[in-house]
């Protein structure tokens, strides 16, 4: 099966979000293709899991350090994305995973493992969807099964990081971060050129590729998407929210939707 590439670009908070779901609405109603998106977000956001509660950021920090708030298609914990960190989106048929989510989620997430051996870093995975290295997490992952039998992960990896800040917005003490939570920079010296080409080949390894920029028709659905839904962390009517603290501490999030095993 070919895999479209969709290469680095930089968007708000609100709009990568949005750009995600749009991809899976159109790759799972239109016969789209399997697909995988890097980016990069334009400001220091926190990103919501479906259903997290405001409870767990404290505003008065994130007012104070001009910091952006989304809420995510996909479930877990509160994730902190700076301007130099790395996300990336897979949008493909879970059948190519033989209907397993752990299956899914494993593998996306072994292609980090082999990109961050490619820039002379060991990692592991634990709990399915955490990427460690020396026994703390450098990348989290949240995921999502979506009508069509569709399945939609991403994740980010930290390039740089501040514990102090972490521990503001997050209401902990930062050294709770610098015990549990890591970078690229923590671990090695390289270029934000060196970590992506190395993520470029990680997600693209034994895989059949055609590089193409995201449709006119995408952009179109996702800024939709952003006035309608990303532009505001409220809940879906009838849901309710709870308690799930930060990704950067805390591991083991369970994906959202359809059971497919």
């Amino acid at each position: 099966m070919t895999f479209r590439l969709i290469e680095l670009e930089t968007y708000d908070g609100a709009m990568n979000m949005a750009l995600d779901q749009a991809i899976y609405e159109k790759a799972a109603f239109e016969e789209g293709a399997p697909t995988i998106r890097f980016y990069q977000w334009g400001k220091p956001t926190i990103s919501l899991g479906a259903y997290q509660s405001i409870s767990d950021i404290n505003l008065a920090a994130v007012k104070a350090h001009n910091i952006d708030m989304v809420r995510r298609l996909t479930g877990g914990r509160a994730v902190y994305h700076g301007t130099k960190d790395f996300t990336y989106s897979v949008v493909v048929p879970i059948k190519l995973f033989n209907y397993s989510i752990s299956t899914a989620y494993r593998s996306i997430c072994n292609s980090i493992v082999i990109a961050l051996k490619k820039i002379g870093i060991k990692a592991n995975i634990e709990h399915n969807n955490d990427v460690i290295v020396d026994g703390k997490k450098i990348s989290g992952n949240a995921a999502k099964a979506l009508d069509g039998g569709w399945y939609l992960q991403h994740g980010t990896i930290h390039f740089d990081i501040d514990h102090k800040l972490l521990g503001e917005i997050f209401k902990h003490d930062f050294k709770m971060f610098e015990d549990k939570s890591t970078s690229i920079l923590e671990q090695k010296k390289v270029s934000k050129e060196e970590l992506y080409k190395a993520l470029r080949e990680g997600f693209t390894a034994d895989k059949e590729i055609v590089v193409s920029p995201i449709t006119t028709q995408e952009l179109r659905r996702a800024k939709e998407l952003v006035a309608a839904k990303y532009r505001h962390i409220n809940l879906p009517a009838g849901t309710f929210s709870r308690s799930r603290g930060p990704c950067s501490v805390t591991s083991g999030d369970e994906p959202q939707g359809f059971p497919f095993e």
